[in-house]
């Protein structure tokens, strides 16, 4: 009978200097990645910087705050009622056809973003008119569906020298010129329009303090405005031109996007 030979226990070898180091390292290494990802995803949004705008810090004088200004429903208001909210403004017109229906389409997208991150209620996108003349309650509320306006969007105008006062003190020039020939045919009457306005464009942005924090110059680029088919229909001939006119654009929808990141604090996309 052969005699069987106990098994042999072989001892594990204990982890070399190396490879604990190795291991060691490649944590360390993973838990300074995620470090530095947390800070990059906690950092504050900036603005887009002077390239595009002017970034500020200016307290609005109450002159300016407590201008009378009439709302699309006939309500008389003014700046000071948007007090807590960021504020989005600019100058525009009903009767447009060349850059402000582009800017309105994109400033509404920018709102659609701040819709879905449930910002809505502390975000606030105003147009104010540069035609008291023909821009009337009626008017203004008309041109709510026309652009198809979110909910969070305030239209406004006043009396001829309030509003003059209001655009001087912002930085938006206008000046009322003949009517192109043949007439444009207004979007909301069918009748022939009987004047222009020349007028800047000039984007305005308020902090939830009413302080004036960044103001851009110029128009928006266009590239994939999502205008309305009405808004497109009533279109010039140079306003189709400035859907492509990237060359002449002063700031992009992500720029703008951007600002509201900025003052809102949070990091939209």
């Amino acid at each position: 009978m052969t005699a069987t030979r106990p098994r042999e226990v072989v001892a594990r070898p204990p982890l070399s200097a190396r490879r604990v180091f190795l291991v060691a390292a490649g944590a360390f290494a993973l838990f300074v990645t995620a470090l530095l990802i947390g800070r990059a995803t906690a950092s504050p949004p900036k603005p887009p910087g002077d390239a595009v705008g002017t970034e500020l810090n200016v307290v609005l004088p109450e002159s300016i705050r407590q201008l009378p200004l009439t709302d699309e429903f006939g309500k008389s208001t003014n700046l000071a009622a948007l007090d807590g909210k960021v504020v989005v403004l600019t100058d525009f017109m009903t009767s447009c056809q060349e850059i402000c229906p582009i800017t309105t389409a994109q400033l509404n997208q920018i709102d659609a973003t701040v819709t879905k991150a449930g910002l809505a209620g502390k975000v606030r996108f105003v147009n104010i008119t540069v035609d008291p003349d023909r821009d009337s309650p009626f008017r203004l509320h008309a041109y709510r569906t026309f652009a198809n306006l979110l909910p969070n969007w305030t239209l406004l105008t006043g009396s001829a020298p309030n509003l003059a006062a209001l655009w001087k003190y912002f930085g938006a020039t206008y000046s009322k010129v003949a009517a192109d020939s043949p007439a444009p045919i207004d979007w909301l009457t069918g009748k022939p329009l009987t004047y222009d306005l020349v007028h800047s464009d000039v984007l305005v942005f308020l902090d939830p303090s009413g302080h004036q924090r960044f103001v851009i110059q110029g128009m928006v680029n266009g590239t994939n405005a999502p205008l309305t088919s009405a808004e497109r229909g009533f279109l010039s001939d140079k306003g189709r031109a400035n859907l492509a006119d990237v060359a002449d654009a002063s700031w992009t929808q992500p720029q703008g996007l951007q600002v509201v990141s900025w003052l809102t604090k949070k990091h939209l996309h």
